[in-house]
This record gives C-alpha cells, sequence and structure tokens, in this order.
C-alpha cells in the first residue's frame, strides 16, 4: 500500500495540464489575492483582485444598510447584489471587520467576519487542492466525476503526493510511515472540505465542524444572533447494555437527512413562515416542537412521553415530583413520566404525545371554543411550529450539496476498490474526503444543539432534538409491534432485544419512508448467522 502516490512520484502518468490548488495569500495593501496552482512539474501563480467582504440576506435593504454604515463614519466600501444577497466591500480587512463590530450593535446581530483567504475561496467556490485543468491561460475547475467519466485522460484523479512529500526527498518518502501518510492525506481532505490551509484544520471534530457552519452561514449571508442561551435537555447517549447481548442502531447519519426539504426542512429561515401555517394536526408540516394542548379523560393518569426534553422540563417545573420518582423507579422508565392528571384536566403535550393519547381515549383535543370557557385554565391552546414548504432552508440546501458529493466520491472509490491494488494517492485522498463529508453530516446536529457553539439558537435546538425524539419514538413503536424490544434510545443510538436488526431497520425505513439507519453492533445470534458485518 502506498498512500502517498510515492511508487508514481515521478512517474509522468498525468497530463501536465492538470494543475491542483494549493496556497492563498492576501496581499491588503495591494487588494488582491495570490493563488497558486502546482503539479509535480509545473507551478503557476494567479493574481486575483479581491476587496474583504460580508454577506447578508435579502432581508436587508441595500440602501438601508448603505445609510446605516454612512452614518457610523465609514466610506470606503461598497455594497452591491450578488447571487441574491447583499455584498459589502471593504477597502482593507481590517477596516471589514471595524464595519462589522459597529453593525452588529446597531442591527442587534453580529455578521460573520472570515479571513480574506476563505472568504476568497468561497465566493469563487474554490477548496484547497482542487483539481483545474489548464486550457491555453484559463484555468477550469474539475470535478469529482470528471475523472471518473473520461477513463480516456491520461491522468488520474487527486494525485497530490508530489505536495505533500517535496519538502523531503524520495528516499525519505519511501519510509514515511503508513500511519503519518495517512494523517497527511485525511489532513489535506479537511483542508478542502473546509476551505482552510493544513495547518488550518483544527485537530477536534467539533471545532471542524464549527469552521463548517462558518462557510455555510457566511455563504448564506446569515448573521449570528444575540441571545440569551438557554440549553435544551437531551438525554445523553449512554451504553447500559453490551452489545454481545444487543444490537446498536445507529441513527447518527439520519439526523442531518431529516433537515433537508424531503423531510422536516429545519432551518432558522424556514420555521414559522407566513405562507403555510397548518390547518390541523395532520399537516405535514408540522414540527415535533409543537405541542398540543389535551384534556384528559381518566383520573390519576400518568404517561411516558415521546420526549425526554419535555419529560425533564415537565419534572422539574410541575408539583408531585416525589410521585412521578416513585412512578418511574417502580416502572424502570428511561425518563420521568407525566402527570398525574385527573379528568378534565388540561396540559400542553408534544404532538407525537397528543396523537398517541387521543388515539388511545385517554385524552381529546381542546377546541378554541372550549378554549374560551375554560376560565381556570393557566395554559394557552396549541403553541404550534412549522417550517416552510415553498422556500428551502440554507440548510437542506447544503445537507443535499454534500450528500451529492458523497454520492461522486463513492463512483470514484468504487473504481479505485474494483483494482488489485490501491496504490494511487487519489484513492486514499477520496476516501478520506468521503470520510470527512459524512462525518460533518453526522455531527452537525450535535453541534447546532451544543450550547457552548456560536451557532446555537435556542428554538433552532428545540426543533432538532424534537425531530430526532419523534423519530426514536416512532422508531421504538414499530420495533415493539414487530416483536423487538428498545431497552434503551438515545441521541443517536437505539440499542435493540430481537433477532435481524438489520432487517428491522429497513423495514422501519420503508414503513416510514424515512432514510435507512446503519446498524452500529449485532447481536450474538446475527453475528452467528451473517459473520462479520461491515456497513458504510
Amino acid at each position: 500500500m502506498d498512500p502517498l502516490g510515492t511508487n508514481s512520484l515521478f512517474a509522468d502518468e498525468f497530463s501536465s495540464r492538470v494543475l491542483y490548488l494549493t496556497k492563498v495569500s492576501y496581499n491588503e495593501a495591494k487588494h488582491e489575492v495570490l493563488v497558486e496552482f502546482a503539479n509535480e512539474h509545473t507551478k503557476l501563480v494567479q493574481r486575483e483582485r479581491f476587496f474583504p467582504y460580508l454577506s447578508f440576506s435579502p432581508s436587508l435593504e441595500s440602501q438601508k444598510l448603505s445609510s446605516l454604515v454612512l452614518s457610523l463614519g465609514f466610506k470606503g466600501f461598497s455594497i452591491e447584489e450578488e447571487n441574491n444577497l447583499l455584498i459589502l466591500k471593504a477597502l482593507s480587512f481590517s477596516d471589514l471587520k471595524k464595519i462589522s463590530n459597529s453593525l452588529s450593535l446597531h442591527i442587534n446581530k453580529k455578521p460573520l467576519v472570515l479571513e480574506p483567504e476563505r472568504a476568497f475561496l468561497l465566493s469563487k467556490n474554490w477548496s484547497y487542492f482542487d483539481a483545474f485543468e489548464q486550457v491555453g491561460n484559463t484555468l477550469y475547475k474539475l470535478d469529482y466525476s470528471f475523472f471518473g467519466a473520461n477513463p480516456q485522460k491520461n491522468w488520474r484523479g487527486h494525485d497530490l503526493g508530489f505536495f505533500l512529500t517535496k519538502e523531503i526527498s524520495f528516499m525519505d518518502a519511501m519510509h514515511v510511515s503508513e500511519a503519518d501518510a495517512l494523517f497527511l492525506v485525511e489532513r489535506a481532505a479537511w483542508s478542502s472540505l473546509l476551505k482552510v490551509p493544513l495547518a488550518g484544520v483544527p485537530s477536534e471534530v467539533p471545532q471542524r465542524v464549527e469552521l463548517f457552519l462558518e462557510n455555510v452561514f457566511s455563504k448564506n449571508g446569515e448573521m449570528l444572533l444575540f441571545e440569551s442561551v438557554q440549553k435544551v435537555f437531551s438525554q445523553a447517549d449512554y451504553e447500559p447494555f453490551s452489545r454481545d447481548s444487543t444490537s446498536n442502531i445507529d441513527f447518527s447519519l439520519v439526523w442531518a437527512d431529516l433537515f433537508s426539504n424531503n423531510f422536516f426542512n429545519l432551518g432558522a429561515d424556514t420555521k414559522n413562515c407566513s405562507c403555510c401555517t397548518p390547518l390541523t394536526l395532520e399537516s405535514n408540516n408540522l414540527l415535533p416542537s409543537s405541542t398540543i394542548k389535551v384534556r384528559f379523560s381518566e383520573d390519576n393518569l400518568y404517561f411516558e412521553s415521546s420526549s425526554d426534553s419535555f419529560a425533564f422540563e415537565y419534572h422539574n417545573s410541575f408539583p408531585f415530583k416525589e410521585e412521578r420518582l416513585s412512578k418511574k423507579k417502580e416502572f424502570c422508565m428511561n425518563s420521568f413520566p407525566i402527570g398525574p392528571f385527573f379528568k378534565e384536566d388540561s396540559a400542553l403535550v408534544p404532538l407525537f404525545d397528543a396523537k398517541r393519547l387521543i388515539s388511545e381515549g385517554k385524552a381529546v383535543l381542546v377546541s378554541s371554543k372550549e378554549e374560551q370557557n375554560m376560565e381556570s385554565s393557566q395554559t394557552k391552546l396549541h403553541s404550534l411550529n412549522w417550517f416552510c414548504k415553498n422556500k428551502e432552508s440554507f440548510f437542506s440546501k447544503e445537507v443535499r450539496s454534500t450528500n451529492s458529493d458523497l454520492v461522486n466520491l463513492r463512483k470514484q472509490i468504487d473504481l479505485s476498490e474494483g483494482k488489485l491494488v490501491q496504490s494511487e494517492f487519489s484513492y486514499f485522498y477520496y476516501k478520506s474526503l468521503y470520510s470527512a463529508m459524512k462525518t460533518i453530516l453526522a455531527q452537525l446536529p450535535l453541534q447546532l444543539t451544543n450550547s457552548s457553539s456560536k451557532f446555537y439558537s435556542t428554538e433552532l435546538a428545540k426543533s432538532i432534538i424534537s425531530v430526532q425524539e419523534a423519530t426514536l419514538a416512532k422508531f421504538k413503536e414499530f420495533s415493539e409491534s414487530n416483536g423487538y424490544r428498545v431497552l434503551h434510545a438515545g441521541k443517536n443510538n437505539a440499542f435493540v432485544k430481537g433477532f435481524s436488526s438489520l432487517k428491522l431497520a429497513k423495514d422501519f425505513s420503508i414503513q416510514t419512508k424515512l432514510p435507512q439507519p446503519q446498524i452500529a453492533g449485532f447481536n450474538v445470534k446475527a453475528k452467528q448467522r451473517f459473520g462479520r458485518v461491515v456497513v458504510n
């Protein structure tokens, strides 16, 4: 195995017309960016005129923004409309930071200021180590699918061994350990994905996801909100049961898909729009974070909520804590039960719970007319949250774009794996890039529900957690109706007792029309039947 491609480092197997973007530097005095493109034989430096910029959503009016910046004492700037965004350009990066700081005090939002090199790459839709074909004096960017679709071409995709080993001799490169080589390849992949140089790739995954979110927010003209952080409770993952006796169903890659407009279209820009207000509880754009007012039909009623976060908040806000604690211990519950309620009592409960209680005859929906007659009622009528069915959220666009890249990368990886020996750099590079993108998709919900992230929003966190909890509640209900027992469900994993968890995951996906969760671990019987199973 040769991850750095050193066996072919000096072999002229690809056209000299293919160069890779290897360096970007900003010259503030000359208002330009220098971009270096290189391959094993050639280096080309291209000068690009560039002014640092802030991007704003079109909800801000150009004239009002211009007047505000002028009133703050700034003159060396321009405002243009590009790709449905307002772009404010400054003469220098230092001026841009001053403008951003002053604006944030007046609009109560913080515009994102990216370093000039990264902002430049975003504006061009370029990344480090992107491949370009030189035709005359013009460079054309090549995407992942280009190489696989053109096998007659005389170059391989992404052969960057020359760059990663350019400062050491060929003989030294031959003695680089496999672990060190793969570390460099992995860093190159993250550098490309985050649009930062190799040295700028953070060592911790949450910090990498934070950089990714900076790119996403800036690219879509979204600003940071100044709000008091209200942490939303979400039951942390833990593994109270041995994997030898349970099957671990992994939902981590399901959540990002649920951001997309194929499902919940999550995003601050698409929540509670004025054009798609739901009319009934069956409206398909209602978010699980909605709470519905019901009137109970039984005395001394307790129920287990589908939402751990709601149960946690309810337990800490209402009386009868000792009674709920006793019930939790008696029935070995993972979360506190909701209650007690008596006949004719009313309360706001999560959407999923309301539908279940009504279907079981334990409660009825409170109508607006009934609400008016409830003089002693201490809770308002339904508190609804919904998503827009007409406008796609910028999170959805990003998830779909990343999924599209994953499909193309998977094709390149499969082409290489069809060979007897995977010795080309491109194979390891594409595998690392594929892994990095999957990591981003899996970690996005965790980062957006982490109150220490600067992109944390209480309302968005509630929406994300409610979708996770409602999905796991559906999975638990489906599993138990098919003879399985869900022993525990955390944020990302469900631990299931029963045979053939792979079939369970597939059947659940088909019936609910949700993305299929992965199998992270099989029970003993499944291992005996299927052997070692690896799920990509």
